[in-house]
């Protein structure tokens, strides 16, 4: 016995060299295994019938409490206490027959002992400071009485008897001193090595690529956030899939040392994406879950999602089709436009050519807009037919409202390149902030999930510096004195609502601008009366001001405050009769000066063109026009989208999600060859004041 012992505490070491052990869950009793093991006559009656020489309580309860620990060596393999023991005879027997049953059986936990338990057992004492822990008895000394030698018959009183038993000395790594229990300790390890096993067995690898594709398009919401996480994973479900051990074992002794994010990476918000795509979810419901999950507010502004079978797809058409120099795109410039080229097109088919304008200096007297008020106006369809042809020379009075007017023209680098648009030329447009319109409050409300199709609107907006932190709040009080804000963002007498709240713009808009929008949706429920519109100052953290627009019937006001925003600032009353809205400016336009695309506001701005944007120059017209008055000296420095969705052409709108990220991400650079100036959309009530030489000079207001 005592080389079976020695045998068995040498193998220990082996497996805690490994620096991880198991148990297994043994059929049955591993100690009956044991006894059953022996051979007939190697394990003889001892002292009375019903016992036997190896029959004995301080083994049984070693075997049942450490007989099915293991361990995993460097090839995959299961290690018990009894494999390839250094000794002969009936032990080694007995001892490979318990290492065949017990490789043959599953690990189902780790093994660790505590002190607060190996502490309250008959074993050897102990201290928290050990380096070893005695797992078991390893002897005991009987002498026996002469009533047991009478009963017994085979011992006698006069001999001292040693029996040696199974024991293990434990090194303290396995000795969990926290005062957690074993049950505490193991299910920690436990849950990681099942949650980490159905990860590896149910997210394919393809679909987390899939899933590391989508956050580099930008399709997820804070998506960068997780990329580190799923690269990790990405890479043990690689080792996985090559793995030439059992899989159990191979998930066991990963799981071990990991971290639990990582083990439970199924769990975790991204984890949930991938298994839902695993699972067979329509990748843009699954892109959709995904960023309400992240963000009920700003699930709206991420980008379609796109596979690597639609990259590969639309670059097939585009490649098949001849479109690859048609997508290479430059800033349009003045050697560009030839009066030949570009007509305006009227309805009744008679044409009128652009004007250019050169050699005019613009004058450089700063002036206020409120000198303009009575100056005469013109509508746009008669300044362009009527007044236009006979002008030598336009300036145009430049205001901080354009900013949302600033526009650039863009064209192909090869000129015989094919079309892509639904018109018949390579010419586009871009709008200030990479709009395909104007509006830039509006285009930000959109994108937030916002509402601006109602019969009035209300929208703030500010941040987007990556300093300014402020929580401002929209609000609206009703004829009938219900207030319209945070806490109550829906009047149910007028249908009234705010549908966006941000409170931390750093974090909910991502360091871009944040905004606030209500909106009524129809006149049927409006009451007549005065609805004022104000903004309040929640919380001032670093305010550096912000942008606020109304817009009814049509017609958009701009308001602009360039400083900190403290208490309440009024911007509007607006008032309805008889389904009719008139409007009290509060907050007047601002009249301090800005520099526009290198132009300075409040100052006349000589005009080098005249035009409608490109999908009206020639048949057949297509969306909204736009009229363009380019402006000497204006140049945008920011990178350009050159196309925009709403533009291309319907065979290239079939791979529509791989376009959109091809617009966001083949920006063209500016240059200082440019035609840029500002836009006016023909369906938006607008004005823009002109100074016009020609036979005789002038001021006007034209009204769109």
């Amino acid at each position: 016995m005592k080389s079976f012992v020695d045998a068995v505490k040498a193998q220990s070491q082996i497996l805690y060299d490994t620096g991880k052990l198991f148990r297994v869950q043994i059929d049955g009793s591993l100690f009956m295994h044991y006894l059953n093991s022996f051979s007939n006559g190697s394990n003889p009656i001892f002292r009375d019938p019903e016992s036997s020489e190896h029959n004995c309580n301080n083994c049984h309860n070693f075997i049942r409490r450490y007989g099915n620990i293991v361990a995993i060596d460097e090839n995959g393999n299961i290690i018990t206490l009894f494999s390839n023991l250094n000794i002969d005879g009936e032990y080694k027997v007995v001892a490979d027959k318990l290492d065949t049953i017990i490789k043959n059986s599953p690990i189902v936990n780790v093994f660790f002992e505590t002190f607060n338990e190996l502490n309250g057992l008959n074993y050897e004492s102990c201290k928290k400071n050990n380096e070893v822990f005695r797992l078991g008895i390893d002897k005991n000394y009987k002498q026996y009485t002469e009533e047991e030698v009478l009963k017994f018959g085979v011992v006698n009183s006069n001999d001292v008897y040693t029996f040696n038993h199974l024991h293990l000395d434990l090194p303290a790594q396995f000795v969990d001193k926290s005062g957690d229990s074993v049950e505490q300790i193991t299910a920690k390890y436990r849950d990681k090595y099942s949650v980490f096993k159905r990860c590896m067995e149910e997210i394919p690898l393809d679909t987390l690529f899939l899933v590391r594709d989508l956050i580099n398009q930008d399709s997820l919401l804070d998506g960068t956030t997780h990329l580190g996480a799923l690269t990790i994973i990405s890479k043990f479900k690689e080792d996985y899939n090559n793995t030439n051990w059992n899989k159990n074992l191979w998930c066991w002794i990963t799981s071990y040392t990991i971290s639990e994010s990582i083990a439970k990476f199924k769990n975790t918000l991204i984890g949930v994406l991938c298994t839902e795509l695993a699972e067979g979810m329509e990748l843009n419901k699954a892109c959709e879950n995904w960023n309400k999950r992240v963000d009920p507010i700003n699930y709206h502004k991420v980008k379609s999602p796109i596979t690597q079978r639609q990259i590969e797809e639309a670059k097939k058409f585009v490649e098949e089709n001849g479109y690859v120099e048609s997508f290479n795109r430059r800033l349009a410039t003045m050697d560009d436009i030839k009066a030949s080229e570009i007509l305006h097109i009227n309805r009744d088919n008679t044409t009128k050519p652009i004007s250019i304008f050169d050699g005019v200096k613009s004058t450089s007297t700063r002036h206020k807009r409120s000198e303009f008020d009575k100056v005469e106006e013109i509508g746009i369809d008669k300044f362009m037919n009527d007044i236009l042809p006979t002008c030598s020379a336009i300036e145009v009075f430049l205001t901080n409202k354009n900013e949302a007017n600033l526009v650039n023209l863009t064209t192909a680098c090869n000129k015989e390149s094919k079309p892509i648009f639904k018109w018949n030329n390579n010419y586009s447009y871009t709008f200030n902030g990479n709009l395909a319109g104007t509006s830039q409050i509006k285009e930000t409300v959109k994108s937030f999930g916002g509402k601006v199709d109602g019969v009035l609107r209300f929208s703030i907006m500010w941040s987007g510096d990556g300093v300014d932190n402020s929580d401002l709040d929209a609000h609206c009080i009703t004829p009938k004195r219900n207030e319209i804000y945070y806490a109550a963002s829906k009047d149910y007498n007028t249908n009234g609502n705010l549908d966006i709240d941000i409170t931390q713009p750093l974090v909910q808009a991502k360091g871009k601008e944040a905004v606030e929008n209500i909106t009524f949706p129809s006149l049927q429920k409006m009451d007549n009366g005065t609805y004022k519109f104000f903004i309040r100052q929640f919380a001032g953290r670093n305010s550096k001001g912000f942008k606020a627009e109304i817009e009814f019937n049509g017609e958009s006001f701009y308001y602009e405050y360039n400083k900190p925003v403290t208490g309440d600032i009024a911007i509007a009353d607006v008032t309805l009769k008889n389904n009719v809205f008139t409007i009290e400016h509060k907050l007047p336009e601002t009249t301090s000066n800005k520099v526009l695309w290198g132009l300075e506001t409040n100052e006349f701005h000589k005009v080098n063109l005249v035009s409608i944007t490109p999908n009206h120059w020639n048949e057949p017209v297509v969306g909204n026009k736009y009229y363009l008055f380019m402006l000497a000296g204006c140049k945008n420095t920011n990178p350009v989208r050159g196309f925009h969705n709403e533009h291309l052409i319907q065979d290239l709108l079939d791979h529509r999600k791989v376009m959109d990220v091809l617009g966001n991400t083949a920006m063209i650079t500016p240059s200082d060859n440019q035609i840029a100036g500002i836009g006016f959309n023909s369906t938006v009530r607008d004005e823009l004041i002109v100074k016009l030489s020609g036979s005789h000079k002038r001021v006007v207001k034209i009204k769109f």
